[in-house]
């Protein structure tokens, strides 16, 4: 994620609300702020809250930020923050107004904290041993430079729905040098990206268990899922694609909508 500078020229007492006060103890006490950006009737958005940032853990690797939340909707979000197409979406900000990273959608509380582990690195704070993951997947969902993707199948419906788009699901694996061609070069090209904008990005580890309950479990990886809101499959890509060639699944994928 290209990192944003916030705030530098505005004075603070332009800005208000809890963010305000947030970003001015941020600069005053030299700490990290964490946004969570919500809306109304966001259902993930309570459950980002109720589970993940509840979870000691989570809790105690994010000692020393400054937490607040904020509507994606409110006058403070529009006017200092990037625009915030996904909710739950963190964003978490440096003393010096620079957004050092986006999280978008609900993650369980052991992926994210693998943001806030890039996060204390790149602010130069020192990072915490963690809680080991209940299984022995590597994952595939960890902090990169991106601001498409989403990592979650409930929070991409939830968007879908809200935006009326369809969604693509892109399933890879750490051991797959297919994947990471396919992400790195087809999946990066302009045009493939051009003709699916009408789509919302979704990136999951293979064997993600939340994915399986979606009746989404491919033998073989790389996968991509055309699907619509309701989770009604439109195409199925399976294996890996130059843009050309993956350009003939999009066409045929709008033509089933």
């Amino acid at each position: 994620m290209k990192n944003f500078l916030l705030l530098l020229s505005i004075p603070a007492i332009l800005i208000s609300g809890g963010l305000k006060n947030s970003l001015i103890k941020s600069k005053k006490e030299n700490r990290p702020v964490m946004v969570l950006v919500t809306a109304e009737h966001c259902k993930y958005c309570a459950k980002m809250k109720k589970y993940t940032l509840s979870n000691p853990d989570v809790k105690a690797n994010l000692e020393g930020f400054i937490f607040t939340k904020v509507d994606k909707n409110s006058l403070d979000a529009q006017k200092y923050l990037p625009y915030t197409r996904y909710t739950p979406t963190v964003y978490f900000i440096s003393p010096k107004f620079h957004v050092v990273n986006t999280v978008k959608g609900y993650l369980n509380a052991y992926d994210f904290n693998m943001w806030i582990d890039d996060t204390r690195k790149k602010l130069g704070m020192g990072t915490l041993s963690h809680i080991a993951k209940t299984d022995t997947i590597e994952s595939y969902v960890k902090p990169e430079k991106d601001s498409i993707w989403m990592y979650d199948i409930a929070s991409a419906i939830d968007f879908a729905n809200q935006t009326d788009k369809n969604i693509m699901i892109f399933v890879g694996s750490t051991k797959s040098k297919w994947s990471k061609k396919m992400e790195t070069t087809t999946l990066k090209d302009k045009n493939i990206i051009k003709k699916l904008d009408k789509f919302v990005w979704v990136k999951l580890n293979h064997g993600d268990k939340d994915a399986k309950t979606y009746g989404i479990n491919p033998k073989h990886v790389p996968v991509v899922y055309f699907m619509r809101a309701d989770m009604s499959n439109i195409a199925t890509a399976k294996g890996y694609y130059k843009s050309k060639d993956f350009e003939k699944w999009i066409k045929y994928a709008k033509s089933k909508i």
